[in-house]
């Protein structure tokens, strides 16, 4: 991270929670350690640490024993992907520096703020700071943080440390979902179905969605995962598709799939979305690697034909460009991935993470493997 005036306190402190969560094997390992080194300078007195989809900002977990009460978590995920709000991930996202704090962003008039209204203020919550933890290949998580009324106000000091952890929680967050993706098992039970009514409340379950989700879901009350709820709620936002597909992260099961969809006739009493919950496949999984290890389009389009065992010559066809030019995007992929050849890259990218998640046919080896 390029830092002005050398290295800063707030700095350090970025670089001291990276390096603690560096051993992580969880999100919530992650997230424990992360909290451990920050909580002395930011004093929060409630901290929830999520995960987003990189291409999306969608929810996908994350470790909220810190955060909000369960019952809280609907309203909340409410607010974020279907109402909108201010200091919300989209807004974070569009900033240099991806740090905000609900009281700058209403001019100090909290009560513009939903967020503020219905959440925090019952709670006893004076303020809100964000920070979007992002690299350069883009956004990983964010750390969501309050104090309570009768703690100071949060001011420039803790604004300075929460940007300085944005690039390295960011960068280090991207190398877990790697190792975790090339760590994860294929197993899971059937898919599961789960019905929820317009306030986001469980109207049936199939008995498989408790075998998916870490924990049980309770019949007529919350409990469900954020991922769930924030998806619930995308689909039920103004203007937005009848249907959208997600992940999460499972402490059991990995990543697994999660598809919403809004019903026009309710299936059962007063449910107004279905989500169904299955293993995640290969378009999950290989839209995470291409962000996490940063290629650009072009390269990922390259990529694809590479593992679909493609020579230089197809794919020079297939995409408009001169061999040489196509021999330099794998220059460049080979870089960013720490591969040395077309094999190292099927190795690394197909083998690992890939081919768990296709079938024997699917699986042929490369014509060429070699560049």
């Amino acid at each position: 991270m390029r830092r002005h005036g050398g290295t800063t306190q707030a700095g350090r402190i970025g670089d001291t929670a990276a390096r603690a969560a560096q051993s992580a094997r969880s999100v919530e390992e992650f997230f424990g350690a992360v909290k451990r080194v920050i909580r002395p300078a930011l004093r929060f007195d409630i901290c929830a640490c999520l995960t987003v989809d990189p291409q999306t900002l969608m929810n996908t977990g994350g470790d909220y024993r810190d955060g909000l009460p369960p019952a809280m978590m609907p309203r909340m995920l409410d607010i974020e992907y279907r109402e909108g709000d201010a200091n919300d991930l989209s807004d974070l996202a569009a900033r240099r520096t991806p740090v905000g704090l609900l009281s700058r962003e209403t001019s100090g008039n909290l009560d513009l703020s939903p967020r503020y209204r219905d959440i925090m203020r019952p709670l006893g919550f004076r303020d809100e700071l964000r920070v979007l933890l992002r690299d350069r290949h883009g956004a990983w998580g964010a750390l969501i943080m309050g104090r309570a009324d009768d703690a100071p106000p949060f001011g420039s000091p803790e604004l300075t440390v929460a940007a300085s952890l944005a690039q390295p929680l960011g960068d280090a967050l991207r190398r877990l979902h790697l190792t975790r993706l090339a760590e994860e098992s294929t197993a899971g039970p059937a898919p599961g179905l789960v019905l929820l009514d317009s306030d986001h409340q469980v109207v049936h379950g199939t008995p498989t969605v408790a075998t998916w989700f870490d924990d049980p879901v309770p019949p007529g009350g919350s409990g469900l995962p954020p991922a769930v709820y924030a998806l619930a709620a995308a689909v039920q936002g103004a203007g937005a598709a009848a249907s959208r597909t997600s992940w999460m992260h499972s402490r059991r099961h990995g990543r697994i799939r999660l598809h919403a969809w809004r019903l026009h006739e309710p299936a059962a009493a007063s449910a107004r979305t279905a989500v169904v919950v299955e293993r995640a496949g290969p378009t999950e999984h290989i839209a995470l690697i291409v962000a996490a290890y940063g290629l650009t389009p072009r390269e990922r389009d390259i990529t694809a034909l590479v593992l679909r065992g493609r020579t230089t010559a197809d794919i020079s066809r297939s995409v408009g460009l001169s061999p040489h030019t196509v021999q330099d995007h794998l220059k460049a992929v080979f870089d960013k991935t720490g591969v040395r050849s077309r094999r190292d890259l099927v190795a690394t990218l197909f083998a690992r993470h890939y081919l768990p998640d296709i079938t024997p046919a699917q699986a042929a080896p490369p014509r060429h493997p070699d560049t």
